[in-house]
């Protein structure tokens, strides 16, 4: 169903060095330590100074000249992998024509400051550096023919961030049978949203630039993902707990708990000293509606904190990740804020549901974990 291709890449003299994190889960402190490291793609990514897209432009043009190398036009297999998770997709064009039909789905909508920004990088750079991450349902040919190239030798193998890199280059037949493959597929955006509506919109204002024809992605079959709980922080509570509780208790079954985290169809409060789990009485039948996350904000964030819009409002905040109950109650107990809700992880199943129907997921609701790495190769548009 949608047309995929090999990409005019990129790839780092030392990815070790050179490879970030996804420019949009960057820490203010690790922005700081980046910045300090010469050969990083940060300088590219998310470049510093007073015109910071003159920055991108002059960064990537010392990248291409120093710290990269041309490697034609591939597609490649990229695997994370620790003791407790691996997750494998290919990095590999997707067509934006296809995307601009439908063809690539999508579960969120886009805000225009951060579009516009990602537009101007692109059209600074004439390069694709961040992975746009889609999801495909599981397909055993898929597997295994992953699981040839991977007997083969690595082109990258390396540690950082706590996982294991490693890049494999496919071969041209390799390459051939992924493109047939996937032309039965049906993708779904995972993560990235605003990178590729931001590709489409450059692709749109250059028709005749065969390369910006083509996103650069990172495919996951969606059993090989890892979904982690996206959970609300509310820094200030607008009534005495009891009174707070009582208005809960309209709408949901509040009672204590010694669970250490919530299931299905389940919210952990903490407050000042007892966690609690919420069970909403009545539960919307519609897909978004359903959603644990649309549940929270519908029937207590904007009704009784009044928390209209959480991606402004400052008295919410979120925190996404490997999070136990106990690293959790400490954003009450030790830091003073009013509430953790902690939240059931959404399913992928859920997000292919809402993006099938054409629908939008409220803010925040996914949090994919690991990250796939900024750096491993660069899209060149020109």
């Amino acid at each position: 169903m949608v047309n995929v291709k090999e990409i005019e890449a990129r790839v780092p003299r030392n990815p070790e060095e050179f490879c970030i994190k996804p420019y949009d889960v960057i820490s203010d402190a690790e922005l700081k330590e980046l910045r300090n490291i010469e050969k990083s793609a940060i300088h590219v990514v998310l470049p510093n100074g007073d015109d910071v897209y003159a920055t991108a432009k002059d960064a990537i043009k010392k990248c291409y000249d120093e710290q990269t190398l041309i490697d034609g036009k591939n597609i490649y297999l990229y695997e994370e992998s620790s003791p407790e998770f691996t997750q494998r997709g290919f990095i590999i064009g997707v067509s934006l024509e296809d995307y601009g039909m439908g063809k690539v789905k999508i579960h969120e909508k886009t805000r225009e400051k951060p579009l516009k920004d990602r537009i101007q990088h692109i059209e600074s750079t004439n390069s694709h550096t961040g992975l746009v991450w889609l999801v495909y349902k599981k397909n055993e040919q898929v597997k295994s023919l992953m699981n040839e190239i991977q007997k083969s030798k690595t082109m990258f193998n390396f540690d950082k961030y706590g996982y294991k890199h490693k890049v494999w280059k496919l071969t041209i037949n390799e390459q051939d049978q992924v493109k047939r493959l996937f032309t039965e597929f049906d993708l779904y955006v995972a993560d990235g949203h605003h990178r590729v509506a931001s590709a489409y919109e450059y692709y749109k204002n250059h028709p005749n630039n065969t390369e910006a024809k083509y996103v650069m992605t990172y495919c996951a079959s969606n059993d090989e993902i890892r979904i982690l709980p996206y959970n609300r922080i509310i820094r200030k509570l607008n009534v005495p707990e009891p009174e707070f509780i009582d208005k809960l208790s309209h709408n949901f079954e509040v009672t204590k708990t010694d669970q250490k985290s919530p299931g299905k169809g389940e919210i952990m409060m903490r407050l000042t000293n007892d966690w609690y789990i919420l069970k909403p009485k009545n539960v919307p039948q519609d897909v978004v509606g359903k959603l644990d996350v649309s549940i929270l904000q519908n029937q207590i964030l904007s009704p009784v904190l009044g928390i209209e819009d959480p991606r402004v409002d400052p008295n919410i905040f979120f925190e996404g990740g490997i999070l136990s109950n106990v690293d959790l109650e400490k954003y009450v107990t030790e830091k003073g804020n009013a509430i953790v809700f902690f939240m059931h992880p959404t399913a992928m199943t859920e997000i292919e549901e809402v993006a099938d129907a054409k629908l939008d997921m409220p803010p925040k609701s996914t949090w994919f974990d690991p990250k796939v790495l900024t750096g491993l190769v660069f899209h060149k548009l020109d």
